[in-house]
């Protein structure tokens, strides 16, 4: 086409028709900008489906992140459920006035609350962060709510550790090494028996602080975990929204 408009523009001058020479010329702009501007919106066009390929992904990656950590969230709350019936049992028998020999057996090797690691999967996030792509996302709302997500999860995480460093702080500090210099010997119960009978004992009276605390502690972490769970199935419901909304 511009070939033809380049041989009328000559045939134009030759004749000396300035009026329709400049016709031409103003044409043969004109289809030079809609070729321009064509190439353009097929450039653009590209670039959208580029993005929205790489989001697409990226979001896939999250989820399987998210079922990874759902995972563990499920597993750590039957351990707490369970934890909890044996911790209230050893905290009554414990805080008893005066023990007989078979409740002496069922605490003597009371080991406390025990504080699972999350261990959550963050490589699709750490990535999406690092790189800001997670601010590219199309989804505002969408990415407030993986920010709030990961910040509660690190926040959990965070929690644990120090809720572990300050049982472990009184649980395994010099005030208490009475109840267990006794468990490494090969015929530990008249040892126990004989530390179980003073309850008023310093070392009988941190093993209560303890029982009691174990407690509280296990019901903390049995709720946020249930907590984690519900905020990360509403989360991969959130985004499994998003993909299909992309078909």
């Amino acid at each position: 086409m511009i070939k033809i408009y380049r041989k009328i523009r000559q045939k134009m001058l030759t004749e000396n028709k300035f009026g329709k020479y400049l016709t031409y010329a103003i044409g043969e702009i004109i289809l030079v900008v809609i070729g321009i501007l064509i190439a353009l919106a097929i450039n653009n066009r590209n670039n959208e489906n580029q993005i929205h390929s790489e989001e697409t992904s990226t979001l896939q990656k999250l989820i399987q992140d998210l079922k990874s950590d759902n995972k563990r969230y499920l597993e750590n709350i039957e351990i707490y459920k369970k934890q909890d019936i044996y911790l209230t049992n050893a905290k009554d028998i414990i805080h008893k006035k005066s023990l007989l020999d078979n409740e002496i057996k069922e605490v003597m090797y009371y080991y406390g609350a025990y504080i699972e690691d999350i261990n959550p999967r963050k490589t699709t996030y750490d990535e999406m962060l690092n790189s800001g792509r997670i601010y590219t996302l199309s989804n505002e709302k969408l990415v407030d709510e993986i920010i709030e997500y990961y910040q509660f999860l690190d926040n959990s995480i965070y929690q644990n550790q120090e809720t572990r460093r300050e049982f472990r702080a009184v649980f395994y500090g010099p005030g208490f090494t009475d109840f267990w210099f006794w468990q490494a010997e090969e015929e530990p119960f008249p040892f126990a028996k004989v530390f179980f009978s003073d309850t008023d004992s310093q070392a009988y009276r941190t093993l209560k602080q303890s029982a009691g605390w174990s407690v509280g502690i296990n019901e903390q972490m049995l709720g946020n975990n249930i907590k984690l769970l519900k905020t990360n199935n509403e989360l991969i419901e959130h985004i499994k929204m998003e993909l299909k909304g992309k078909k």
